[in-house]
């Protein structure tokens, strides 16, 4: 049996600066509490792979209209924690970071 934590994402594939293309709440499903923010990246490096990146926050540093605005948003990552988690079969990247910044914005 393979578990998702079998598989291990090679830090060679992450990059310092990610960009930005939605945000979305983080809700706990059993809960229903507000944990933070999803903040769904592309991976150029990995073929545009979009991965969701958790980050613990009462509020986001970017909004999805500014989004709309500006298109997608450099951003960087303090702590970064990624693992793989399968879900119906599916294998799927799960993130998890201490911090977000925009990167080079004036």
């Amino acid at each position: 049996m393979i578990r998702g934590n079998d598989f291990i994402l090679n830090p060679d594939k992450l990059q310092e600066e990610f960009q930005l293309v939605e945000v979305s709440d983080w809700v706990d499903f059993s809960t229903k509490e507000k944990l933070g923010f999803y903040y769904t990246v592309l991976l150029p490096k990995l073929k545009f792979e979009k991965v969701k990146v958790g980050i613990k926050a009462n509020t986001a540093i970017v909004t999805n209209e500014e989004l709309e605005q500006k298109g997608q948003i450099p951003v960087s990552f303090d702590g970064l924690h990624t693992w793989a988690s399968l879900y119906n079969g599916r294998l799927s990247v799960k993130a998890e970071a201490s911090n977000i910044r925009k990167v080079g914005m004036k």
